[in-house]
């Protein structure tokens, strides 16, 4: 019995190792492994909690770091992408990897100095990003062959926008480009010229409504740009904090308002034209919210995540997480799932916030990257900062078939 445990294990582990582990990286897979079984430690606000097969299953788990070395977390800052039946995604030790998911094959890879800094953005057949050589990339899906690459010097962290044939990237130094997206041509830039400040690490990914580019800066303003040669249209100061004034969520656009939150700010639901404030709620984040029918989903750099009103920012439901700040947050029929920066990654009940879901990942790990949802084959991916790429199956509930001729409404 011991001897098969022992074989099915070796399998398993030789399935999902698409990058090719000594057996040093086996060793580390198997601790791993004991990390994710131990599965305790920390804070919990929340105890009796845990990852419900019910609602969600980890497939898989692989670690993408070529070698392990001991403080080797808290640096991945990218998101997997699903294209079709592959998965692409970048990270700090390798560069850019495209896999098959399903198979746990790996497709190509590309070898990038320092790594992939930026989320990633896919059009037509290409990926763009920022790689911590200070270049902004394009990347062919098929063969990983690079497309072109311009060196921009300044780390460019948000996910590029491509739109209408351009490229733009905003970078940390709040300077904002567009490039010709099939050539890698400098077609303008706008720099601002602020006074310098504390900022976080982070930077607005422009978003593109007919001639006009919208993106938020971190001295606390957001800026309307012309996409034909990036003169300043308008500009609104959003934040005036003493601490952090980072304007860093991608903005989102419906019916004519602009929903962005500043860092350590608040919430704005901003008229489309001029930016006039139409309403603010006091809870703000680095990342973009999601809009889902008439509510915003705000993962709050507070440590909460908040479901509010589209109308007026009224607060429907709060969920404080144990520890840490959330991801990005996929919105689904049902759930709202997310990582924390902390150890834990979790599913909510989209319409109450009530927790039906946690894993423990293991101690002096978390998420920074943006989850990618695969809404055909209910599969949620991720990236931890210490390197490991999870696989999570969204669980059907169980069908009840009654007898035939049953009377009693407990007999299936």
């Amino acid at each position: 019995m011991r001897k098969s445990l022992k074989g099915n294990f070796k399998k398993t582990l030789a399935r999902f190792n698409p990058f090719g582990f000594s057996a040093a990286g086996s060793v580390f897979g198997i601790f791993l492994v004991a990390v994710f079984v131990a599965g305790c430690g920390g804070p919990m606000k929340y105890k009796n909690l845990r990852p419900d097969p019910r609602i969600m299953t980890r497939e898989w788990a692989i670690s993408t770091h070529k070698e392990f070395q001991m403080g080797d977390h808290g640096t991945e800052f990218s998101n997997p992408v699903v294209i079709e039946n592959t998965l692409v995604f970048g990270n700090q030790s390798v560069g850019l990897t495209s896999i098959y998911p399903g198979l746990g094959q790996k497709r190509w890879e590309l070898a990038i100095k320092g790594g992939v800094i930026s989320e990633l953005s896919v059009d037509q057949g290409s990926v763009y990003f920022g790689g911590a050589d200070g270049y902004l990339y394009s990347v062919n899906l098929e063969n990983g062959r690079v497309n072109w690459k311009y060196e921009l010097k300044n780390p460019i962290v948000s996910a590029p926008t491509v739109a209408q044939g351009r490229v733009l990237v905003t970078t940390t130094d709040d300077t904002i480009y567009a490039f010709d997206a099939g050539t890698g041509k400098w077609l303008w830039h706008y720099r601002r010229r602020s006074a310098p400040m504390a900022t976080i690490m982070g930077a607005s990914a422009p978003l593109v409504d007919r001639n006009e580019v919208i993106a938020g800066l971190g001295d606390g303003f957001v800026v309307c740009l012309s996409l034909e040669e990036g003169a300043l249209k308008w500009e609104k100061k959003l934040h005036y904090g003493a601490k952090f004034t980072d304007v860093d969520a991608h903005p989102i656009l419906e019916e004519g308002i602009i929903y962005l939150p500043s860092y350590d700010g608040a919430l704005y639901a901003l008229k489309r034209q001029g930016g006039d404030i139409i309403w603010k709620y006091d809870a703000g984040s680095g990342k973009e919210v999601t809009l889902d029918g008439p509510r915003i989903y705000l993962p709050s750099s507070d440590g909460n995540v908040y479901a509010l009103t589209k109308e007026n920012g009224k607060v429907l439901w709060k969920f404080e997480l144990d520890s840490g700040v959330p991801t990005q947050l996929v919105v689904t029929d049902q759930y709202v799932i997310f990582g924390s920066s902390y150890q834990y990654f979790y599913a909510l009940d989209k319409n109450t916030g009530r927790a039906v879901y946690r894993l423990h990942i293991g101690h002096g790990n978390g998420f920074y990257g943006s989850p990618a949802y695969d809404p055909e084959k209910k599969r949620v991916y991720i990236l931890s900062t210490a390197g490991n790429l999870y696989s999570f199956a969204l669980t059907k509930p169980p069908r009840k078939v009654r007898l035939h001729g049953s009377t009693s409404p407990y007999e299936f």
